[in-house]
């Protein structure tokens, strides 16, 4: 993004208004096990912290992920419900674990989509992998713990609540709640551009959210974008930006993204092979 400022989502995460965390975690067959912790490469979801609910209840299609009964990530989970959102040097305090116990039961937790961090600095650290972080000299003793517990467990934890307000969550509310989203991200929207999202709301009910909305005027529906079965809706605003190009010649300028980039919908929505989604490759798309 032109002048960035990484300040930005400080201030947004830090202020409530944007929360971070791993909303559709794969399904683990035993809680106790244990798992393995984030990388690079593993989903982390970006959401307003109101929206929280029934973005996860969308993704998962349920409620909120399986926690462990035993071991470092279920003494977090109970120390978290019992006392709240706490720093990592509070929990190590009231787990009697290490604080390098603590950071990789803390990150096993992200990695099972149960708890955040108020703040970004633990998602950079994690970007920037264990390598890079400077770790303070280890001392003996199990109390003194001062200036041990940072690094990539950096912010005040507490619990992902997704499943909160779940149960009043009707599952027309869901579907038009998820249409909406969709129209907001894409403009227009049929059964190609939805199954791009992997949600577990099913196609047949956003169609009726949408229908619905097309009743209120609040989309169009039709055909409008050529080479796609199945009905179509489109927001007014969309669709006048539809008519534009359609009425403009192509002058060969092309807009280079990031192949991680969701606007990478080559094999899916454009004609030819699919560009994989990857973070060091990149993907031309015609203006």
């Amino acid at each position: 993004m032109t002048d960035y400022d990484p300040r930005w989502l400080d201030e947004l995460t830090l202020g409530g208004t944007v929360i971070w965390g791993r909303l559709n975690p794969p399904l683990q067959p035993d809680p106790n096990r244990r798992g393995s912790a984030p990388s690079k490469a593993t989903p982390v979801t970006l959401a307003f912290r109101e929206d929280l609910a029934w973005l996860a209840h969308a993704l998962r299609g349920g409620g909120p992920p399986p926690r462990p009964e035993v071991g470092a990530v279920a003494e977090v989970i109970e120390a978290l419900t019992d006392h709240g959102a706490l720093f990592a040097g509070e929990l190590a305090t009231q787990t009697a674990r290490m604080p390098a116990e603590m950071e990789d039961a803390l990150w096993e937790a992200v990695a099972r989509g149960l708890v955040t961090s108020d703040g970004f600095a633990a998602i950079r650290a994690l970007s920037r992998g264990r390598s890079h972080q400077q770790r303070p000299r280890r001392g003996v003793s199990r109390l003194r713990r001062g200036a041990t517990t940072q690094g990539r467990a950096a912010g005040r934890w507490s619990l992902l609540h997704p499943a909160d307000g779940q149960a009043g969550i009707e599952s027309h509310e869901l579907a038009e709640a998820w249409a909406d989203q969709l129209l907001a991200r894409w403009g227009v929207v049929f059964y190609d551009v939805a199954s791009l999202e992997g949600s577990a709301v099913r196609w047949r009910d956003i169609q009726w959210a949408l229908r619905r909305m097309e009743d209120r005027g609040l989309v169009r529906g039709g055909r409008f974008v050529n080479g796609f079965s199945g009905e179509q809706f489109a927001l007014p605003e969309a669709l006048e930006g539809l008519k534009r190009i359609r009425g403009s010649e192509p002058d060969g300028r092309t807009l280079s993204l990031n192949a991680a980039d969701p606007l990478n919908v080559t094999g899916v929505i454009l004609a030819g092979e699919r560009v994989a989604a990857r973070r060091t490759g990149s993907v031309d798309l015609p203006l």
